[in-house]
């Protein structure tokens, strides 16, 4: 009698702490997939400054005689304001519209990239060698552009 409430006490352990792992793995694979998303749209906002905004902002969005440092910390801005200034130009005229060339997924992108350089967490440099070892940089738990 002992013997098979011991064994149940046991199984219902056994099956608690398998089920508890397989819920952690998955919400690990998650955050790896969410952080993999992260990483690619730092990236892809990254190649697609390296086109057509490095020139007027620099070459790690600090600025130039010609356009604003975009890392400045007191003038981070919402994705909504930065894609409405991406696409239609600056109110000034000193900036030109990109909506010709850029989509919003592109400029989200580039927001990314912008918001990571602004909010200090990703280094000046390639994202792809700025990593661990010149690796891959990893964006840290928790960061998130904040759209």
């Amino acid at each position: 009698m002992i013997s098979r409430r011991v064994a149940i006490v046991v199984l219902t352990a056994s099956a608690a702490i398998l089920a508890d792992r397989a819920v952690a793995r998955s919400q690990g694979q998650a955050a790896a997939g969410k952080s993999q998303e992260l990483y690619q749209s730092v990236y892809n906002g990254w190649k697609t400054w390296h086109v057509y905004c490095f020139r007027c902002h620099g070459t790690n969005a600090v600025g130039s005689t010609l356009a604003p440092n975009l890392t400045d910390p007191n003038e981070k801005m919402a994705l909504k304001e930065f894609r409405t200034i991406v696409k239609t130009g600056s109110a000034d005229g000193q900036m030109q519209a990109w909506d010709k060339l850029l989509d919003d997924k592109q400029i989200a992108q580039v927001y990314d990239y912008v918001r990571a350089r602004a909010d200090k967490v990703l280094p000046p440099g390639r994202p792809d060698e700025v990593g661990p070892k010149g690796g891959l940089w990893t964006p840290p738990a928790g960061w998130s552009p904040q759209r």
